[in-house]
C-alpha cells in the first residue's frame, strides 16, 4: 500500500471513530442517574478503544479512596478493590492528573495485578471543574493494545464524561435536598401533632431511615451526667440492639460524635 493510500485509510478510520465518539457523547448525556451515566461512559470507552475490560473509578470524598463504581468484565473481588490515591496505575493518574498508556503492565512498577489476563492498560483522569475526581480505565488482554489515537479518543470522552458526571451530581444534590425538605416538613408535622416525646422521637428515626435508605435508625440522648448515651427511639432495630446496655461517651464509637461535636461516618462498623 502506498503512503498516500495508507494516510487515506488512517484518515478514514479516524473520521469513523470521531463519528462514533460524537454518537456515544450524545448517548451518555441521555440520563441524569449517576450510576447509569457511569456505566454508559464506561461502555463507550470500551467500545471506542476495543478494550477487553475496564472500570470507572471515583474518589470517595469521605475516605479519599478510589472506588470502582462501574466495571466491565472484572471479577467480583476486583470490583470491591479500593486504592489509595497514588497507588497503582489508576492511583498514579488520579494523583498526577495525567493519562497513562502502558503497553506491558508486567514491566511497569506502578501496576497492581488485578487479573493475570490483563496485558496493557490505558487510564485517563476525570476532571470535574478543574479537580480530578476519578479515573476512566480500560484494559486489554493483548500487549501494546492501545495507540496514541486511542488515548486521544479516551481523553476526549473523559471531557464529555466529566460534564455528565457534574450534571448528574447537581441533579442528585437537588433531588436529595428536595427529599430532605419533604422529610423536614413531615417531621415538623409529627412534632406539632403530638405531645408525646417518645412518639415524636420514633417518628424522627423512621423518617431518617427512609431519607437515607437505611435498614435501621436509632436516636440516643445524653443522661444527666453527660457520661452515658441512652437509647430513646429506634426504627428497624431488632431486640438484640434494643436490649444492649447504655453506651459510654468516653469509650464508644458514638461517643466520638459527642466528644468532638462533629458528625462521624464509618464505612464498616464491624471493624471500627
Amino acid at each position: 500500500m502506498s503512503a498516500a493510500n495508507l494516510e487515506f485509510e488512517q484518515l478514514k478510520e479516524r473520521y469513523a471513530r470521531l463519528s462514533q465518539l460524537y454518537h456515544v457523547s450524545n448517548v451518555i448525556h441521555s440520563t441524569l442517574d449517576p450510576q447509569e451515566a457511569l456505566q454508559l461512559i464506561l461502555s463507550a470507552a470500551i467500545q471506542l478503544t476495543r478494550a477487553t475490560s475496564g472500570s470507572a473509578v471515583l474518589i470517595n470524598p469521605t475516605t479519599g479512596l478510589l472506588e470502582i463504581l462501574a466495571s466491565h468484565r472484572l471479577p467480583e473481588q476486583v470490583k470491591r478493590l479500593k486504592l489509595r490515591v497514588g497507588e497503582g496505575i489508576t492511583g498514579w493518574v488520579a494523583r498526577h492528573g495525567k493519562p497513562a498508556r502502558v503497553g506491558r503492565v508486567n514491566e511497569d512498577p506502578r501496576y497492581i495485578m488485578l487479573t493475570p489476563e490483563i496485558q496493557s492498560e490505558l487510564a485517563v483522569p476525570l476532571e470535574v471543574r478543574g479537580s480530578v475526581r476519578g479515573v476512566l480505565n480500560v484494559d486489554s488482554s493483548q500487549p501494546d493494545a492501545f495507540r496514541e489515537t486511542d488515548q486521544e479518543l479516551l481523553e476526549e470522552l473523559a471531557v464529555q464524561a466529566s460534564k455528565v458526571i457534574h450534571n448528574t451530581w447537581l441533579y442528585e444534590q437537588s433531588r436529595l435536598k428536595a427529599r430532605l425538605m419533604e422529610t423536614l416538613v413531615r417531621i415538623g408535622q409529627t412534632i406539632n401533632s403530638s405531645l408525646n416525646l417518645d412518639e415524636t422521637l420514633r417518628g424522627i428515626t423512621r423518617e431518617a431511615c427512609q431519607l437515607m435508605g437505611g435498614k435501621m435508625s436509632s436516636l440516643m440522648l445524653l443522661d444527666e451526667t453527660r457520661q452515658w448515651l441512652d437509647l430513646r427511639a429506634s426504627h428497624g432495630a431488632g431486640a438484640g440492639y434494643i436490649e444492649k446496655p447504655r453506651l459510654s461517651v468516653e469509650e464508644s464509637l458514638l461517643g466520638v460524635v459527642i466528644r468532638r461535636n462533629k458528625p462521624v461516618q464509618v464505612e464498616n462498623v464491624q471493624i471500627s
